[in-house]
């Protein structure tokens, strides 16, 4: 069986204070190599949903199976940020198990902060 193949995981993003997000918010959520805490998590796959405001905050990763090691951590970290600031943001990772079939999709939790957007979490 070849590990050039493709699978996806999908969710939805949520945050929990009840306020609408501003205008132009953009969500970005990412699948990242979480194993080695002593380097930077290597990102396996990343979607980017501008306006997040009116389309939503559901995603679909698509990953290659090729990138899947076996004993290595994987997690999904999101955040929603306007031009001006991180608003919402993963505050732990979100671990998920690769290579599996996902028959339900993920509730990704992300909380209030209140940062400047500079592509980090």
């Amino acid at each position: 069986m070849s590990n050039d193949y493709e699978k996806s995981i999908s969710g939805t993003v949520h945050y929990l204070l009840r306020v609408e997000l501003p205008t132009n918010s953009t969500l970005h959520v990412n699948l990242l190599d979480v194993t080695c805490a002593e380097a930077p998590a290597k990102e396996l796959a990343r979607q980017v949903i501008p306006h997040a405001e009116t389309t939503g905050l559901d995603f679909t990763l698509l990953y290659k199976m090729a990138d899947v090691l076996p004993d290595h951590r994987y997690a999904i970290r999101a955040r929603i940020e306007t031009t001006e600031q991180v608003i919402f943001a993963t505050t732990k990772d979100h671990a998920v198990q690769l290579g599996v079939d996902h028959l339900r999709p993920e509730d990704v939790i992300v909380r209030n902060v209140r940062t400047k957007p500079d592509g980090n979490f």
